[in-house]
């Protein structure tokens, strides 16, 4: 089953997706596929939330 990169929902047979492949110098590389629709982005924490002593 493909996972779309951008909203995270399973991508279902028949339904249109895009491929971007990624290459990696550590790994052999891997394949993002995304809705050819637009979707909408999973938040994503792009800094460290403050730390409460």
């Amino acid at each position: 089953m493909k996972i779309c990169g951008r909203c995270d929902e399973p991508i279902r047979p028949g339904q249109p997706s895009t491929e971007h492949p990624i290459d990696s110098p550590s790994l052999g590389g891997t394949v993002v596929y995304r809705h050819v629709q637009e979707c909408r982005r999973v938040p994503t924490q792009t800094n460290q939330a403050s730390l409460r002593h």
